[in-house]
């Protein structure tokens, strides 16, 4: 019992690492994934860099000075 002739392994989209997949499932978690990483990092960047700049700024004024 167990294996039966014909039967594929379930495809799960979450985990398919064929870059060039065209099942619909594949492709849209690819599309959403790369959109919202995208996305994520542009924002957390910026806001990010705009809060380090302006304490390391600081913190080398303050080691300047000493």
């Amino acid at each position: 019992m167990g294996f039966t002739a014909g039967a594929e392994a379930e495809h799960r989209y979450q985990t398919c690492s064929d870059e060039w997949c065209d099942r619909f499932p594949c492709r849209v978690y690819r599309e959403g994934f790369r959109d919202g990483y995208g996305a994520g990092y542009a924002s957390g960047f910026s806001a990010g860099r705009a809060e380090g700049y302006a304490e390391g700024y600081a913190e080398g004024q303050a080691d300047a000075a000493e």
